[in-house]
């Protein structure tokens, strides 16, 4: 059971929304019911048409396409017709007759809808790459933070260390209980930018000798952790590795810029080669820099499609620097 609501007004379209992602239960739909109850829906997936032959009573319909963006309503369809043909959707919700007036439902808007962990238990192949994609960050998260705590204790460069760590345990804090997103990228590059941004940092080692730099390295990582704390408040568990839509976030730094996390690992990391120059850090640190930025630009054009997205574009125009 699934439950979908208006991601722009927050309005709930169905609190039990029953899918129908199998032949049988695309063919059978709602025939043989008498009525469909107030909270009540069904999600038929694939689906571009819907027919009333053989239904008691009218229903709303919800077209959407594959990032659960509304591409067409059509309200109190009755009994024995049969809807327009919709070739961009991929799905449609068959709804109780007044929902899509209740709910404010518009072509355009993008629905949540939560409870999918119940289909991805369907796809073993899925949910063993996710599994593995897991065990791959926090491993190398773990050698990460094993080798610079043992250089902070030898060393006593806590200062230089310590807010990288943090931020790091952050990401992989966030990465590992992150929600499942509306719409994700497909696009090679964006997967291959979206790796790159997060693995890679974890490939950054210390030096043997300490950076003439560590003056500005140092307040540079301590105000990107500040940084990403605040940014990871208002994010919550809407983060992952590639562009994708986990919902808009317009509080807190997102007030000031699009993407504060980003902004906040290219400080920290900036501040870590001032601290630890060497040609494989500062190597790192380009490389991640050109992916963030690159995968910022991915996950705005997905956010595009969201016109509350489009709204916050509006009044937010800087996507990393406040004011520049």
């Amino acid at each position: 059971m699934y439950r979908a609501s208006n991601t722009t007004t927050g309005a709930v379209v169905a609190e039990r929304l029953r899918p129908a992602h199998t032949h049988w239960t695309r063919l059978k739909g709602l025939l043989g019911t008498r009525t469909l109850a107030p909270g009540d829906g069904l999600w038929i997936r694939p689906c571009r048409q819907v027919h009333m032959v053989g239904m008691r009573y009218a229903i709303d319909l919800v077209f959407l396409d594959d990032g659960h963006r509304i591409v067409r309503t059509v309200s109190g369809l009755a009994p024995h017709r049969i809807s327009p043909k919709v070739v961009e959707a991929q799905s449609v919700l068959e709804l109780p007759v007044g929902t899509i007036a209740g709910a404010d439902l518009t072509a355009g808007a993008t629905l949540a809808i939560e409870g999918e962990e119940e289909t991805r238990k369907r796809r073993p192949v899925e949910a063993v790459g996710i599994i593995l994609c897991n065990v791959l960050f926090a491993a190398l998260y773990a050698v990460f933070v094993s080798v610079h705590y043992a250089h902070a204790h030898r060393t006593g460069q806590w200062a230089t260390t310590l807010p990288i760590m943090a931020q790091e345990a952050l990401l992989v804090g966030l990465f590992l209980t992150r929600r499942r997103s509306m719409a994700t990228s497909a696009r090679l590059l964006d997967w291959a930018v979206g790796i790159a941004g997060t693995f890679l940092p974890l490939l950054m080692r210390t030096t043997d000798a300490i950076g003439r730099l560590r003056w500005l390295g140092e307040p540079l990582q301590i105000a990107g952790l500040l940084l990403a704390v605040t940014g990871a408040v208002a994010l919550g568990r809407s983060i992952g590795v590639v562009a994708a839509n986990r919902g808009v976030k317009t509080g807190g730094p997102y007030r000031l810029v699009r993407d504060p996390m980003s902004a906040a690992s290219m400080l920290i990391y900036v501040g870590y080669v001032a601290s630890y120059p060497s040609l494989r850090n500062a190597l790192i640190t380009a490389v991640t820099i050109v992916a963030l930025s690159v995968r910022a630009v991915a996950e705005e054009r997905l956010l595009e499609r969201d016109p509350s997205y489009r709204e916050y574009l509006g009044r937010t125009r800087q996507r990393f620097v406040p004011y520049v």
